[in-house]
């Protein structure tokens, strides 16, 4: 029987990936639109993704710097990439 596969990287590593990816999402959410309702939630869901983010900070500077060193968006960036470049 083998092993349950544990993470490669600490949590905060993938949280700030998540906060970063969520942050975007909701900007996205709240871009032109006029619905209170959408941008409401978007709001909140930007706050929520940014306290991810403060909580994770020097995750999110190192992923930030390694996403320039690489040339890369955060659409081009996923779990498998995060844990190929910080291995």
């Amino acid at each position: 029987m083998s092993e349950p596969s544990r993470p490669a990287l600490p949590a905060g590593a993938y949280a700030a990936l998540e906060g970063l990816k969520a942050q975007a999402k909701a900007a996205m959410q709240m871009f032109p639109t006029c619905d209170k309702a959408t941008r409401t939630a978007g709001k909140k869901a930007l706050g929520a993704a940014q306290a991810t983010m403060k909580a994770n900070e020097e995750w999110v500077t190192m992923i930030i710097k390694l996403m320039r060193l690489e040339d890369k968006c955060l659409d081009d960036v996923d779990v498998q990439w995060l844990e190929k470049v910080l291995r």
